[in-house]
């Protein structure tokens, strides 16, 4: 693969993200999608791309340009966060101790306390491979399911609603984060049920097909799309 036709499609699909996070912020009414490039941001591609080719610009556009430079600048971005699903959840605690299979009411402890959140779903995109139908002027995406790729959880958010610690069985730190964890997982069942993977894969498949057909001839090529195994 040529260096520069390489740089061309690092450039150019940052633009297009950009240009698409702008449009989907604007036609939605709630909270923003949000991409984000772990592994290649932004200003590091076009900081690259200045180095390497003085004055190329965004408008320059190779037709013949091949599926392995497009599949190999996709794979480059890595994890791509292509939805964002804001929660808050109410987690609670309860412990007591027992005495030859009786509970001891005075060891009972117990809390309720309320957190907010962010679960965040996107692509793999060193999953992704690209083939090319010059006959048909088709190009063929094989695309992994989208997967949620964090939990994270607002620790300025926490409310306690309710505390009570029983005699000889304080609330330890360790019972904290186990109610995080279930947090987390309850959050993230609530957050598929609300669509967030499907969504997650309309917003990448947005974002793919508007590079590929921005890249190439938008008037003569079709984008069609396949579930990756």
């Amino acid at each position: 693969m040529h260096k520069t036709e390489k740089s061309k499609v690092y450039l150019l699909l940052t633009g297009v993200i950009i240009l698409l996070m702008i449009i989907l912020v604007i036609v939605h009414q709630r909270q923003p999608l949000k991409a984000s490039i772990p592994e290649a941001t932004p200003d590091a591609v076009l900081e690259n791309a200045a180095k390497k080719h003085d004055g190329f610009s965004l408008t320059t556009v190779n037709t013949s340009i091949s599926a392995e430079v497009i599949q190999d600048g996709l794979k480059d971005i890595g994890e791509l966060i292509t939805e964002e699903y804001y929660f808050k959840e109410v987690v609670s605690y309860s412990s007591i101790k027992q005495f030859l299979g009786l509970d001891l009411g005075i060891t009972e402890s117990s809390y309720l306390a309320g957190y907010e959140g962010v679960i965040k779903a996107g692509i793999d995109f060193t999953k992704i491979t690209v083939s090319k139908d010059e006959d048909h002027k088709v190009i063929n995406v094989a695309l992994p399911k989208a997967e949620i790729l964090s939990s994270e959880i607002d620790p300025d958010s926490f409310e306690l609603y309710s505390e009570k610690e029983g005699w000889g069985n304080p609330i330890s730190v360790t019972d904290y984060n186990q109610s995080l964890s279930e947090l987390k997982s309850k959050a993230e069942s609530s957050a598929a049920e609300r669509g967030v993977l499907e969504k997650a894969d309309e917003n990448a498949r947005l974002i793919i097909r508007n590079f590929i057909l921005t890249l190439l001839d938008e008037a003569s090529y079709t984008v069609q799309f396949t579930t990756a195994r």
